[in-house]
Formats: C-alpha cells, structure tokens, sequence
C-alpha cells in the first residue's frame, strides 16, 4: 500500500464507534482527497435497522421489511450529509456484514477499509461476535480500526510496531509514508523477550542490545523524512504495544498481522486489537494468503 489511499470503503451499523470510523474517515477524505464509500449490510428475511436480526427477532418485534430498508436509507442519507460537501457513495447491502464488506472491498479496489473496532457489547457481541473481529481475518488492504477519532482527525503521534529490527516490512513502510503526509512524530517500537526467555536462542534478534542501533540504521536507509524516535521495551508484546502506544499518547497504532497456525490475524495483533486504542491500522503482508473467507466465524 502506498499512502494516502485513494479510495476509502467505511462500514457502519450506526453505532457510535462506527460513527467515530465515519468521522475519522471523512477527515482523512478531505486532507487528501480520497473517494469515499459507505456501506451498511443489512441480513436477509424480517429485522431491525440494526441488522443483528437473530437476537433481536427473539427479543422485539421486528418492523415491516420496506419501513426498516427506508429507515436505514434515511440513516445512510444523515450520514452522508454531515460528510458534505464531501461526495460520498452509499451502499445498502444484503447478507451478513462482514463477507459483504469483503466483497465491496474487492470490487470497488478500495485501499483502506475503516470500522469502528466496538461496535457489539455484552451479550451481543458474546453470542453474534463482531463484524470487525471477522474482518481482521480476512487478509487485504489495511484495515483501520477507530474506537474514538482526534477532534481534527489528525494523527499528530503515531507508534508502529516494527518486529525485525534489520529488515523492513510493508507496516513499518506505511507508518512512514504516513507521518511524512501527516507530518507527525512517529516511534519505532521493537519489542524483545524478557530477558532469560526460554526461547532467545531462537529469537529473531541474537544480539538484542544492538537492536536500537539496527532501526536506527534500517530507518535511515528508508529515507525517514519525519522525526523518528525508537523505543526497545522487554516483555510481552501482547501486552506491551498496547500499552507503549497509550503511554506515548499515540493518536495511531500501526502493526502488521501475521498467519498463524489458527489463522489471521496472528496472536499479538488480535490481542492488541482488542485493547480499546484510539486507532488501529493492521497492514497484511504484500504476499498473501489466499483463503476462503469464513463469514460466520467469530
């Protein structure tokens, strides 16, 4: 991916971090002018404007289907307009959101997909799982998760997570490309084992401590165009990233997913997924894993 994405695909279940996605992706639309779809995904048979139609058949009646389609239109309508004079496409989709959200993504060629990353609680999120869980599973272009966006909309900090530290990867290539657009302060976190970890003589890094002056030098042959600050921590980097970023105040974590033995999008990223940061981009690896989507896994 290079930076800024040209084309912006934005789900929403109306809910209000998906209006924080939609405030998040609106700002990012109008600094660089990037088009910018929304779409809501709407189950097939009788449900609510919600569109989680199993639990809420069993515990509301549910409205007649033209109301509930003209309801939700009106809805798309109100968000797209406090989006102007932005020109933004709506999309009213049947079927199960997060497949549905895959398949615009591909055929509209978008190169960023946003969604709010808590869009289901308790219960619901409990039996029905959520739509930016199953989508993060699903390798592609970068996915931004927002939970709350910048009153700008700004990223003025931004933290990738960088595992090698003599060797780039497509995140850490983003996360430059977008500091220089954003000119913002970026940090470069390598996270390490503990030390006397069990594994270390099979860790990626055999000579730890010359971790900070290998980024230095791998960022210096990328051609950082921004202020750089590198930041090495020992410990648990599913723990840890999350924690570094609200530490640091990061308006934007950036880190890359990796396929593991039960899928994408690898432990540490669907842990620090899970931690409630202001904003998450997960970038895939260039070659990626074609699979068969799995629409109803949680």
């Amino acid at each position: 991916m290079t930076w800024p994405p040209s084309r912006i695909l934005v789900g929403t279940d109306f809910s209000d971090a998906a209006r924080a996605a939609l405030r998040s992706a609106g700002a990012l639309a109008r600094r660089t002018g990037a088009a910018l779809d929304l779409v809501h995904a709407a189950r097939n048979g009788t449900e609510l404007v919600t569109g989680y139609a199993p639990l809420d058949a069993l515990l509301l009646r549910a409205p007649d289907p033209e109301q509930a389609r003209a309801h939700v239109e009106s809805q798309l309508a109100g968000l797209a307009k406090d989006l102007e004079p932005l020109a933004v496409k709506r999309h009213l989709v049947r079927g199960e959101a997060a497949p549905e959200i895959v398949a615009l993504r591909e055929l509209l060629r978008a190169d960023l997909v946003v969604l709010g990353a808590v869009g289901l609680r308790g219960i619901r999120r409990f039996i029905l799982g959520s739509v930016a869980d199953r989508v993060l599973r699903r390798p592609g272009c970068p996915l931004l998760l927002v939970n709350d966006a910048p009153p700008t909309g700004e990223f003025k900090t931004i933290v990738v997570a960088q595992e090698y530290p003599d060797r780039p990867t497509a995140w850490l290539e983003v996360a430059l490309q977008i500091a220089h657009s954003e000119r913002a302060e970026l940090v470069v976190l390598h996270v390490l084992p503990p030390k006397g970890y069990a594994s270390d003589a099979h860790h990626v890094d055999l000579e730890q401590e010359r971790a900070p002056e290998k980024l230095e030098r791998l960022v210096a042959r990328l051609d950082a165009t921004v202020p750089v600050r590198i930041e090495t921590r020992h410990g648990d980097a599913g723990d840890l990233i999350a924690s570094v970023a609200r530490e640091l105040g990061a308006d934007l974590l950036v880190m890359g997913a990796e396929r593991r033995a039960d899928g994408w999008p690898g432990r540490v990223t669907d842990r620090v997924a899970r931690a409630g940061l202001p904003a998450l981009l997960v970038v895939w690896p260039e070659a990626e894993t074609e699979e068969e989507f799995e629409g109803g896994e949680a």
